[in-house]
């Protein structure tokens, strides 16, 4: 739980120089409008264990079940199987190429969530940006952008988003399938030729990458949102009634 407490110097300094949610929601209309590239990264205590636990390693060693990650753990998030190397290197590519780095604010109160080390830099964004844009906040950037590309593991999320999305909002949602780190690579390529202005992604640890690669190089310039598993606060459930009645006719 989070407490009131007296903080240091270096705390203080922290949140002074964290841009708040809607602050940055400001700042991806603009890059929208501008038709330019702008890219984010979020990273918690969950990066932090695996960070912790690539150090503890060696680099020629595979990622395996420990105490923190099940099997089940591992394979949900994408990162069965990775090698101890790839994995660290992806985490720290992520977090140094993206334009805007969401390290978690709870770090100022708790030390296992402090990734800040992952990307030292004057500023940040709140971490819970995702979850604070409220439903006319996000129905308002999809309709900016008018095509959105959706990357995440779960094809039942994505039909819910595209659904809503087409028959409520009139925005096209492409869906990109990415559930294991090893697809990376190809989802970059493709979302290179896809000409969605925003992509919204869940990429688990290990793929966070896509998102500076896909902002910065392909068709256009994009906007890419790390919204991590708040993707199903991203599906537009209050419009499933108003989406439904157009889609069937009602």
């Amino acid at each position: 739980m989070w407490e009131l407490k007296s903080l240091n110097s270096n705390e203080i300094l922290r949140c002074l120089n964290t841009i708040s949610s809607h602050t940055f929601y400001m700042l991806v209309g603009n890059a929208l409008s501008r038709k330019e590239s702008l890219s984010i990264v979020r990273m918690a205590d969950g990066e932090k264990l695996l960070l912790d636990l690539c150090n503890k390693n060696h680099d020629n060693e595979f990622i395996q079940p420990t105490e923190q990650f099940s099997a089940e753990w591992l394979k949900n998030f994408g990162v069965s199987d990775i090698p101890i190397s790839t994995l660290k290197e992806r985490l720290l590519s992520a977090a140094k190429n993206s334009d805007y780095f969401a390290a978690s604010l709870a770090g100022i109160q708790f030390p296992q969530y402090n990734v800040d080390e992952f990307s030292p830099r004057g500023f940040y964004v709140d971490n819970f940006f995702p979850n604070q844009w409220d439903e006319p906040m996000k129905e308002n950037l999809f309709k900016k952008a008018g095509h959105v590309l959706f990357i995440h593991r779960n094809l039942h999320t994505a039909d819910a988003m595209q659904i809503r999305a087409k028959y409520a909002l009139n925005v096209k949602v492409t869906y990109l399938a990415l559930s294991h780190w090893s697809q990376a690579d190809d989802v970059i390529k493709k979302a290179h030729k896809i000409d969605a202005p925003l992509v919204v992604y869940s990429a688990g640890p290990a793929s966070k990458i896509i998102g500076p690669e896909i902002a910065k190089y392909g068709n256009i310039p994009k906007v890419t949102l790390d919204i991590g598993q708040a993707a199903d606060r991203w599906t537009f459930s209050h419009l499933r009634e108003k989406a439904d009645k157009i889609r069937f006719n009602l």
